[in-house]
This record gives structure tokens, C-alpha cells and sequence, in this order.
């Protein structure tokens, strides 16, 4: 099949610019672009699918097009390749009042993108509103596993396909998902590109407009936010509209939503872009998430320039891991934690995107079983240890918010304490499916809490949450380790003191226990009261117990 690709590359210090093709049958032929006054060179690639092609700018050493849709690696390099048409799909097109998201990388999870499409029923079964990919950009496997350092944005990685067009199969996964009435949001990295540091060889941007493309020191070194080598110029009108034709791109597929990786550095213009953003997601249907932090930067809350955005909260995850091993003094922010982190969120709760474990850092069974101040994580034994994860999914599940878990920690997956498997390819960082049989009670203990969730969704986001201590108003003493939280027709009481407590429940109805963290099963509550007729619960030690309306639980 033949093609025609329109090439256009900014490269105002280069003076000549040529593309090297190397079909699949024929000789390398070289095809010169013509450069216009504002430096840009462009020209029509002609050629057969499947011929690879690449850069050479003042005779440099092959480097790749910025804007290509497809790459390969050939002989330990990236190079482009021509493709056909770019595939399309539809959107899931419903919203869920307050989604469930399941963060997961696509080879350690079902090794491609079919692999992944295998396993959704699984997810649907449990209850998940949204798988979120990590990234899917092309990137050298050899040194990389997590797919933070890509080579280019708007082409899909080839690893996770099984056939020869990995975008295809991405929108194949997105109508698969869809089927089961699960969205797909991919995590996307347009804060720096996989080139490195100058100690690294130039592939893309750098061999061509390296002081428009990224941002510098006074002494000409490159700034360094990302934590990756570089750091784009987001004020670069050629980087905008790079990031701009990779989103559409994998909007056409059928993908769902963004989740920025450090989206702070896009804010380097004063908003301006990520209002763009905002706009064009608004248009387009999808949902955008910014992790509004970077080694520079800390914009969480209102601190981020486009309020239409969801923010990962990243003070739900420390506070409830430090409330979960018995820190003192974290029930004033427990209360802000649990209502949508309002000091943080006022206008919309389900922008917190709360969560407690992520891709990088401990599993949820690794911070029941590894003590370290810096995770907040505490060995709290084998015996404990399930009940300590289900606290963990009960405060994250039935907490005012979007919730996110990582994949795997529904059956305690464990990569044995290692918290930055970013390059560790194998079963460390695998999903072990084999656990899901072991850690069974886990799982119908979360498919619980998310039932529970989706009936009072509405409630949780609306409605707002009510606090309350043991018996009355919060304790918000530094000694405090206990909290109860309410909504219509849930009361969640918490302890994770190391006696047992009686609670008062302070919200008027009947009640009946749905489900108590001590063994994760639901049950009928013969109840007590009090001399005033209220409902008394005795809630054991480091544990949470979860009431219910009649009506709800029916």
C-alpha cells in the first residue's frame, strides 16, 4: 500500500534538512525538505507501508520525526516507520458519578494490549469504572519498563501489540472495554522526552531546535524538573502543538481521558496551556488528570490553573497511610480526607482522585509488611496484615471522591519491597495471577466495598459528608486515632487504636452492619443502644465497621 506523509520540522539553526527512507524492497533514497523564513522545513514522504524512515539534519546522525505516528527499533535505535491509515473508535460516551480507577501497565498486567482485553471481565465482575494505562508512547524497553521516557508522543508502543499495528490494537482494547462499560484513560508523559540529558546522543528535539524545545540554566545546561534529563518549553508554540496532535490522535482511538505525568511543567507559560487543554478536552468529550507536582513545582488544589481538571491527591495517600499504622495527630486532616478534600476541592469532589498506592512506591501488601517513615508503611504481621488492607480499600472506597488503586492490590500483589521497579521487566513487577485464589477474601471484600460505593456515589458527592468521633464531634486531639464519617444511608466508624471502641452512631434511621474489616464479610447486626436510644457499635481494634440503612443494603 502506498502513502503519502506530509513532514514538517522546526528546526531554525539546521541549514540543511533531509529524510532518509529505507524502503522494505529498493535502495535508501534521501528526499530534502524546503525551509520557510520561520524556520520550519517541509515536504511530502512518499512511500510503501512498512518503509522506514528518518532525519538527518547538516548530516547528523539519524534522528526522529517529531510528529511520527509510528516507531520502530532497528538495531538498538528508534527509527520511523510509514503506516496506513490512523485507526478511529468511539468513546465509552456515560459518565459514572464518582469512578472507580484501575491503574495499569499493559505488559505487566496481560503482557499486550489483547492480554489486557482478556482480563476485562474480571475488572467489569469487580466493579472497576476505569482502567488508566501507563504510558503507551514508543520507548526503548531495554533500559525502561514503567514507559516514562518516551521517544516520540503521538505513536503507540509496539511491545504491547501482538500483530504490526499497535495502534489498532489500542483501540481495539478501548472498544473491548467499552463492551463491558469500562473506560480507558492513558497516562501521558509531555513534560520531557526520552533523550535524556546531554550525556545521552540526540534523537528528536534536541538534534533539532534544542533551545526552543527545552528549557535551560543561565549557563546553557538543561533544567532538569522532570527528573528525566530535560524538561520541555512548554511556551513553544511547536511543543504545543505537538502535545495537541498526539492527544487527538489517541482520542480517535477511543480513548477516554489524560492523566498528565507532572503536568505542572505545562503550566511553565502561566495556564495558558492547560487551559488550551481544558478547552479542547471539553470539546472533545474526554477527561482530563493532572499529578500537579514535579521536583519545582507543587500546585495541588487550587494552586493549578484550570479547575476543570482532576487532580491526584497526593495528601488523601499520606494522611490515610499515616492514620491506617496509628500516626497521631492526622483526624483533622482525616476529616478533610474522607469529604472530598474540600480545603483543597471545594467546588467538586470527584477532582480528588484519591488514592493510597500507585505504580510507583509500595504495593498495598508491601505497606502492610515493610516499616519505612518514608512510605509511611508499617510491618504490621502476617496476621493483621488482611485486615490492615481492608481498612486500607474501606477509607479509600467510601471516602467523597474519584478513588484509584493499583493493579493487582484487589489480591495483594507484592514486588516484595521494591518500591521503583522502573526497569525490572519480569515477574517482580508482574501481575501473579496465581494469588488471586489465595487472596480471594480480599477480592469479594473490595467487590463489596465497591457495591457499597456505587449506591451512595451520588450521596458521597452531593450530599457531602458529616464527621463525628466515638460519641459526638471529632476527636481532633493529637491522641486521636479514631473517626466516623457519614453520608445518607452510610456510617463508617474507624479505630485504629489498639483497644476496642464503642461508637455512638450520631445519624437517625435503622441500621444494619454491612461489613466489618475484621474478617471482611457482610453481616446482619443484631444492634444495641444507648439510654437516648441510639445505636452502639463496638468497633475492635484497628479495624472499621461499615453501617448501612435497611434500604440500602437491600
Amino acid at each position: 500500500m502506498e502513502v503519502a506523509r506530509v513532514v514538517r520540522v522546526h528546526a531554525p539553526q539546521v541549514t540543511t534538512l533531509e529524510v532518509v527512507v529505507e524502503p522494505s524492497n529498493g535502495s535508501v533514497r534521501h528526499v530534502p525538505l524546503a525551509r520557510d523564513e520561520a524556520g520550519t522545513w517541509s515536504g511530502v514522504l512518499r512511500g510503501a507501508v512498512g518503509d522506514r524512515y528518518w532525519l538527518s539534519a547538516d548530516g547528523s546522525a539519524q534522528l526522529l520525526d517529531p510528529a511520527a505516528d509510528d516507531v520502530v527499533l532497528v538495531d538498538g535505535r528508534p527509527v520511523c516507520r510509514l503506516r496506513g491509515p490512523w485507526p478511529s473508535g468511539e468513546r465509552l460516551g456515560r459518565s459514572v458519578e464518582l469512578p472507580v480507577v484501575y491503574e495499569l501497565h499493559v505488559r505487566g498486567f496481560g503482557r499486550t494490549f489483547g492480554g489486557v482485553a482478556a482480563r476485562l471481565g474480571q475488572l467489569a465482575e469487580l466493579g472497576v469504572d476505569v482502567i488508566e494505562l501507563m504510558p503507551v508512547h514508543p520507548f526503548d524497553h531495554r533500559d525502561n519498563y514503567w514507559g516514562y521516557m518516551p521517544t516520540v508522543w503521538g505513536a503507540v508502543h509496539r511491545g504491547y501489540a501482538d500483530g504490526d499495528d499497535p495502534a489498532a490494537e489500542l483501540a481495539g482494547l478501548c472498544r473491548a472495554a467499552h463492551e463491558v462499560g469500562i473506560a480507558v484513560w492513558l497516562d501521558v508523559v509531555f513534560n520531557h522526552t526520552g533523550e535524556g540529558d546531554e550525556s545521552h546522543p540526540a534523537r528528536t528535539l534536541r538534534g533539532l531546535d534544542r533551545a526552543g524545545s527545552y528549557l535551560h540554566r543561565a549557563d546553557g545546561t538543561l533544567v532538569d524538573d522532570s527528573g528525566c534529563g530535560n524538561t520541555v518549553d512548554v511556551r513553544s508554540p511547536v511543543v504545543q502543538h505537538l502535545v495537541l496532535e498526539a492527544l487527538e490522535r489517541f482520542a480517535a482511538l477511543g480513548v477516554d481521558g489524560f492523566r498528565f505525568d507532572l503536568a505542572t511543567i505545562l503550566t511553565g507559560d502561566g495556564g495558558a496551556f492547560v487551559r488550551r487543554l481544558g478547552d479542547w478536552a471539553e470539546a472533545r468529550g474526554v477527561r482530563l488528570v493532572a499529578e500537579a507536582w514535579d521536583l519545582a513545582a507543587y500546585q495541588v488544589g487550587p494552586g493549578f490553573p484550570d479547575q476543570r481538571w482532576a487532580q491526584w491527591n497526593d495528601r488523601f495517600r499520606d494522611d490515610v497511610r499515616g492514620f491506617l499504622r496509628g500516626e497521631p495527630g492526622l483526624v483533622p486532616a482525616m476529616v478533610q480526607r474522607v469529604a472530598g478534600s474540600p480545603e483543597l476541592f471545594p467546588d467538586d469532589p470527584a477532582r480528588s482522585v484519591n488514592f493510597v498506592t500507585a505504580h510507583d512506591g509500595l504495593t498495598l501488601h508491601d505497606l502492610m509488611s515493610v516499616t519505612s517513615d518514608r512510605h509511611r508503611s508499617w510491618d504490621c504481621g502476617d496476621e493483621l496484615r488482611p485486615q490492615m488492607m481492608r481498612n486500607a480499600f474501606v477509607v479509600l472506597l467510601l471516602s467523597a471522591g474519584t478513588a484509584m488503586f493499583v493493579m493487582g492490590d484487589e489480591h495483594a500483589r507484592t514486588q516484595h519491597g521494591h518500591d521503583n521497579p522502573y526497569d525490572v521487566d519480569g515477574p517482580l513487577s508482574w501481575v501473579d495471577w496465581s494469588r488471586a485464589e489465595q487472596w480471594h477474601e480480599l477480592t469479594e471484600t473490595v467487590r463489596a466495598l465497591i457495591r457499597i460505593r456505587r449506591r451512595v456515589a451520588r450521596a458521597l458527592r452531593r450530599s457531602g459528608v458529616r464527621c463525628y468521633g466515638v460519641d459526638g464531634p471529632p476527636d481532633l486531639h493529637h491522641h486521636s486515632h479514631s473517626l466516623a464519617w457519614a453520608t445518607d444511608g452510610l456510617y463508617v466508624m474507624a479505630n485504629m487504636w489498639w483497644e476496642p471502641l464503642t461508637f455512638t452512631v450520631r445519624e437517625p434511621g435503622r441500621w444494619c452492619s454491612l461489613l466489618s474489616t475484621v474478617d471482611g464479610r457482610e453481616h446482619v447486626w443484631a444492634g444495641g443502644a444507648d439510654e437516648h436510644g441510639l445505636a452502639t457499635v463496638t468497633v475492635p481494634p484497628r479495624s472499621i465497621t461499615v453501617l448501612c440503612g435497611e434500604e440500602e443494603r437491600r
